[in-house]
């Protein structure tokens, strides 16, 4: 099996690449007007296209009848937007092509990040192919909205900080920054794979502590290497996300604006998301996002006896059957904790060394730490909430899956019929749904029967 996989491999990856491209270009220019948040995203892409300052004020009226200006984000996936619009127009398939682009790079890096973490192709390109059969990575891939940019961001940082984590180069930790100022200035969510980033490097800093060697302490903590690493620290990872941050408003400053114009916005920003009091019929917690119970209704014609709907809605056995996996995996990891404290002869100090080296070696960690970190946050958040922001979580969530499958496949007999079962389940499930997906017409009677079959799904 492994030989096979190294051989077509990456004829295999190149085979779910395309798929998830060519599903995502379907119909993209349906339909051909404002759909849901494009009437702000997509309208201040154009603003940006044409160096129109009004897409960095807050207070003008609508540019366009039921629209709005989207100061609300920073601009970085609307320049991204805007780039689209200038190669193919100010048209419905110009403003969602870059969308198309990042949402094909994600499934991209769903397969590195998993190869990085396992080392495993298999496991690799089977969460590369789960990540391609999700309905809410499809749906945000085929909108001009910022959800899809922020994921992809956010998955490039954590691939790059693990790989900085291999060898300690420089380099790679600056990229890392930049990536994850990148992830900001598309969405200010971009911040919360900042919080799993430094919770590994607090269980570094607490197994480097334990390790030494107390009463040499000056020799062994400030040495010239270590207060290196915490500059670069300081420099990398705080310093330079917020300065690409700051630079993503570039076209702002040179329209002429200043700093005391982007505090200002920025304080707007703040106001404006803390104070927000409206509600809206789609809204939901965080808790429901896991749970696949409310998707959110982007738009419909209805057309006699059809209907077209193109709703943002995860794929419900994937979802399923990846929270199980999660609760699996959490499950194991505690097991194996309790079996590490109780094993006889060994001091506290060595038992705490002992689960502080696993936890940083552990790929399942790292997975479930930045699957929590990128969507539990939103739990705190004052203002309403969809379930596209459970986006970023569901690569995370594709590669969990993965590795639980691999482990199950491992036993062989009936779990292996059990794993490609599941998985041409999933593959199933998704098809079943594109037309729900994508605003492919359907009878009425089989879209109330089908897809609206649990009444939070309407």
């Amino acid at each position: 099996m492994s030989s096979w996989l190294r051989q077509y491999g990456g004829t295999i990856l190149l085979v779910i690449l395309a798929f998830a491209y060519l599903t995502r270009m379907y119909r993209l220019n349906l339909p051909e007007k404002y759909m849901f948040d494009e009437v702000y995203h997509a309208v201040t892409a154009k603003l940006i296209a044409q160096n129109d300052p009004r897409a960095y004020e807050w207070w003008n009226p609508p540019p366009e009848p039921n629209t709005a200006v989207d100061w609300l984000h920073p601009p970085l996936a609307k320049y991204f937007q805007a780039l689209s619009i200038v190669a193919f127009g100010e048209n419905s398939f110009g403003w969602r092509f870059s969308s198309v682009v990042f949402g094909t790079m994600v499934i991209v890096l769903v397969y590195h990040l998993s190869y990085q973490l396992t080392q495993r192709q298999g496991v690799a390109l089977t969460a590369a192919a789960l990540a391609s059969f999700d309905g809410l990575l499809l749906v945000q891939s085929r909108i001009a909205m910022n959800d899809i940019d922020v994921t992809f961001f956010i998955l490039l940082t954590l691939l790059l900080y693990l790989k900085y984590r291999q060898n300690l180069a420089w380099h790679l930790l600056l990229l890392t920054g930049i990536s994850l100022g990148l992830a900001m200035a598309s969405k200010w969510s971009g911040i919360f794979i900042l919080f799993s980033i430094w919770f590994f490097e607090i269980l570094q800093l607490k197994l480097f502590l334990f390790q030494i060697n107390w009463k040499k302490w000056r020799e062994q903590l400030l040495t010239k290497k270590n207060l290196n690493q915490s500059l670069q620290f300081l420099g990398f990872l705080v310093v330079m996300p917020v300065l690409v941050y700051i630079l993503s408003y570039t076209q702002m400053f040179l329209q002429g604006k200043d700093w005391h114009h982007f505090v200002k916005l920025h304080q707007q920003i703040i106001y404006y998301q803390t104070h927000l009091k409206e509600t809206h019929p789609y809204q939901s917690r965080p808790l429901q996002w896991a749970l696949d119970l409310r998707p959110v209704w982007y738009n419909v014609e209805y057309l006699g006896p059809s209907r077209s709907d193109i709703y943002a809605f995860g794929n419900p056995i994937l979802y399923w059957a990846g929270l199980l996996a999660v609760i699996a995996l959490l499950l194991t990891g505690v097991q194996t904790l309790f079996s590490r404290l109780t094993v006889k002869g060994l001091k506290l100090k060595k038992i705490i060394i002992l689960l502080l080296k696993a936890a940083l070696q552990s790929p399942v960690f790292v997975l479930l730490s930045s699957y929590f970190a990128v969507w539990l946050p939103w739990q705190f958040s004052p203002r309403i909430m969809f379930f596209y922001h459970y986006t970023p979580a569901v690569p995370f969530l594709c590669i969990l899956l993965s590795i639980q499958l691999s482990r199950l496949y491992q036993r062989g007999g009936v779990y292996q019929l059990m794993v490609i079962g599941l998985v041409s389940s999933i593959f199933v499930c998704f098809l079943i749904w594109y037309p729900h997906l994508v605003g492919i017409p359907v009878a009425n009677q089989l879209a109330n029967w089908l897809y609206f079959g649990i009444k939070s799904w309407k």
